[in-house]
């Protein structure tokens, strides 16, 4: 049995990850032999190993699953994915199937790892922090991160900035210089991540790490990984949170109808994400140590 599993549209890396359940699903369905290929913008479900690889033309296949994104169905039909209880869910319904593990897993290889004897690792709590933003409404301003990273700094935290974009000004700045896969790596070395709702802070949870996160347009549980520690921070009281779960068509013909645009995160203050990183590394000092990641 030769699958297909195709991904149509612009997928972000947090989604991609939430799809690599999917593939144990499958096998899970069709039995030990299935033969999984890929089409399209795959991420790190590409790194899966019970996936053989990218499709090539002329390729035939026994089964095919369309994954797609809003971009390429009808907008009721996805809104009634978008209010799924979870991403993970969402992302396997494509392929009808119910995986007996549904965590999503980073795959990490030797290879990858090998960047963390590059990287500085000071023995401290070590706290990464990803400024980086796609959707303009899940951004929350850089000066803000970059003061919660200054006071962790100086409550000797290592603070160490991932993502492409955004540098905290403190700390160890790893902004633009590591891939995704590199990145992965280096957040299994650390205590803590600090980001919005995005493709890294996926990336953490698959790593094992708390985090502290900042939701907006969605409700926080419907992107938590089974298992995960997750310390979400939210601009508690507005009528409109959650606007994309509860009616993603409406969102997406009406836009934001906040004032000022985008008020669910740009009301969130500096002191309640520092007191939720306060909790989560509090809890986390009395927690048994995280699994370290399998490296297959």
């Amino acid at each position: 049995m030769d699958v297909l599993v195709d991904y149509q549209g612009g997928w972000g890396l947090g989604d991609l990850l939430c799809s690599d359940p999917m593939m144990l699903g499958l096998v899970e369905r069709f039995g030990p032999d299935t033969g999984i290929w890929l089409n399209g913008k795959t991420g790190n479900v590409a790194h899966n190993p019970l996936v053989r690889g990218m499709a090539q033309p002329g390729q035939r296949f026994d089964h095919v699953v369309e994954v797609q994104l809003f971009t390429h169905m009808a907008r009721e039909d996805y809104a009634r994915l978008e209010a799924m209880p979870s991403l993970i869910d969402h992302m396997c319904s494509y392929a009808g199937v119910t995986p007996s593990d549904r965590r999503p897993r980073l795959h990490l290889q030797p290879d990858d790892l090998a960047v963390l004897r590059r990287v500085p690792l000071l023995p401290k709590p070590r706290v990464a922090i990803c400024a980086d933003f796609v959707d303009p409404l899940r951004h929350w301003p850089i000066e803000r991160y970059r003061e919660v990273a200054r006071v962790l700094h100086e409550c000797g935290a290592q603070v160490i900035g991932i993502g492409q974009q955004n540098r905290l000004g403190v700390g160890t700045d790893l902004c633009g210089k590591l891939t995704m896969r590199e990145t992965a790596a280096v957040l299994t070395a650390c205590n803590l991540f600090v980001g919005n709702n995005s493709g890294p802070f996926h990336y953490a949870q698959a790593a094992g790490l708390p985090c502290v996160t900042l939701f907006s347009l969605a409700t926080p549980q419907r992107f938590f990984h089974p298992g995960a520690r997750v310390y979400p921070v939210r601009a508690e009281g507005l009528p409109c949170l959650e606007c994309m779960t509860r009616c993603f068509a409406a969102m997406q013909r009406s836009g934001c109808i906040a004032s000022p645009r985008g008020r669910c995160m740009l009301d969130i203050p500096v002191e309640h994400v520092l007191d939720a990183i306060d909790r989560a590394l509090g809890e986390c000092r009395l927690a048994a140590p995280a699994p370290a990641p399998a490296v297959v």
